[in-house]
């Protein structure tokens, strides 16, 4: 019995010494370095869900901005200095819009000095039928660069797209919705409207 209560009070001293050492030490250092009574430094809340998402969205967004105005090897027809038509309808749009007006038309260079000279001059009739009077154009390499090779010839025939399976049309890689039996979006059967 004597052994129990020396036990039980060494047991209760030894608790009580470390509590005291570490209510002292947890006064201004913490334990473990965390300090209860700091003030809540700047940055330590973190921000608002989605936050990070709306920032990349934004970036993503600008960037797609900023390649409205860049002319690349395809937007001319072969190789030669006039425009394609999809490429006169985005130079449209983005005169009417006045994107041409804040951002420089920026042509992909050809490697044939001729040739780019005559795409800034084809480019600058456009844009000045629209009526910007200076508007500026310059060959430059574009921040996203085109894609080259057998991706971009996969990507063309529309097998770069993994999306939704291969079965009904024969093809491996992208399959259109509504298409065939298999697709993972949309309708997935032939001739049904949801």
């Amino acid at each position: 019995m004597l052994i129990k209560i020396t036990i039980a009070s060494f047991t209760k001293s030894c608790l009580a010494v470390a509590l005291i050492t570490t209510w002292g030490c947890a006064s201004r250092g913490g334990i473990f370095g965390v300090d209860r009574c700091a003030d809540i430094p700047a940055g330590a809340i973190p921000e608002p869900a989605g936050a990070k998402v709306c920032d990349w969205q934004t970036a993503q967004v600008a960037n797609a901005e900023a390649d409205q105005t860049v002319f690349y090897k395809c937007d001319f027809v072969g190789n030669s200095a006039k425009i394609a038509p999809e490429s006169l309808n985005r130079i449209a749009r983005s005169a009417g819009s006045g994107l041409a007006t804040n951002q420089p038309s920026i042509i992909e260079p050809s490697g044939d000095e001729t040739l780019d000279a005559a795409r800034v001059t084809a480019v600058s009739l456009q844009l000045a039928s629209y009526g910007f009077t200076d508007p500026v154009v310059t060959v430059a390499i574009p921040a996203a660069l085109g894609m080259q090779g057998i991706r971009a010839e996969r990507i063309a025939d529309g097998l770069g797209n993994f999306g939704n399976g291969s079965s009904g049309n024969g093809r491996g890689g992208y399959q259109p919705m509504g298409m065939g039996m298999g697709g993972s979006f949309g309708n997935t059967i032939p001739g049904a409207s949801y």
